[in-house]
Formats: structure tokens, C-alpha cells, sequence
């Protein structure tokens, strides 16, 4: 029997945490709530361009990349 991924939800907004690579460096967090953390647990909010940013490429269809 496998165990299902827990998925971790946001504390605000209660939608589902998402993982990225911002330049080299492993985030998860909410692009709603633009509240990320680091792999060592800092905490840290990305800047307008870059939550705009991620919105659009979240919006794009999947292109098989």
C-alpha cells in the first residue's frame, strides 16, 4: 500500500501551497497570499513582478516542457 503526498494548505486563504525554483533557490508557499518559505524556514514575500509573473506562467497551458 502507498501513502498518498500530504498536500499542505495555506493558513490565509486555505488554497494549496505550491513549490518553485526562484533563481536557484527552493520555495513553497502561496502565490495568493505571496507568503513563501525557504528550505531553512525563512520567511520571505517575492516582489510585485515577480508574484505577476508567476501568475501568468500559472495561467499558460501545459506545453509539455
Amino acid at each position: 500500500m502507498t501513502d498518498k503526498p500530504r498536500v499542505a494548505y495555506c493558513h490565509e486563504c486555505k488554497r494549496p501551497l505550491i513549490e518553485v525554483d526562484f533563481y536557484g533557490e527552493r520555495l513553497k508557499g502561496c502565490p495568493t497570499c505571496n507568503i513563501w518559505w525557504t528550505l531553512s524556514a525563512s520567511k520571505k514575500r517575492l516582489s510585485e513582478e515577480d508574484i505577476r509573473a508567476l501568475h501568468l506562467m500559472m495561467q499558460q497551458p501545459d506545453r509539455g516542457n
